[in-house]
């Protein structure tokens, strides 16, 4: 492994590591102070922490198909992590944002699977609008999706290809 991998290997690991950190302990916190309490206004009329769990999605959609989302989030964790880890090259705005998605679903799967009752932690709230409560890695998976959007309109088409994604490298691979 050269030296470039190897660093944007360790980058990953440390983006992938804190961005579940993050998430683990901020639930941590807010079961410690906040559950079975009333919530707390951090900007009045704006924002408040709550706690609450989520076995579905926003709004508690699908919440007795807790396989769904066990199932979705594992197909997209090992598919970013493959790509993460496998392409040599990528532009560090994919390899953060695709570390904040990683990062933030582990986060919410390590909720689905050990949390006695089964759902995801969620504890911010917005009180100026009707939005489903949320929490860290929430935030880190909606920030890096929009940067992933951000890098795929904007920047993939100017990167150079690795083998496995170009056609053209390909076929001339094979004509060797």
């Amino acid at each position: 492994m050269n030296k470039k991998r190897l660093f944007w290997s360790v980058v990953g690991a440390f983006i992938i590591i804190s961005v579940v950190l993050l998430d683990q302990i901020s639930k941590e916190l807010v079961i410690a102070h906040l559950k079975d309490k009333s919530a707390v206004s951090v900007i009045k009329g704006i924002l408040s922490f709550d706690y609450t769990t989520n076995t579905g999605m926003a709004w508690g959609m699908l919440k007795e198909h807790r396989w769904v989302f066990m199932s979705i989030s594992t197909v997209a964790i090992l598919g970013f992590t493959v790509v993460y880890f496998a392409v040599k090259e990528q532009h560090i705005l994919f390899r953060i944002s695709a570390g904040f998605v990683i990062g933030g679903g582990i986060g919410n799967m390590i909720d689905r699977i050990f949390r006695p009752e089964g759902g995801v932690v969620d504890f911010i709230r917005t009180d100026f609008m009707d939005f489903p409560s949320f929490n860290v890695a929430d935030s880190f998976i909606t920030v890096g999706a929009v940067m992933l959007m951000v890098y795929f309109f904007f920047l993939d088409h100017k990167q150079p290809k690795p083998l496995v994604f170009d056609e053209k490298k390909t076929k001339e691979k094979s004509d060797e």
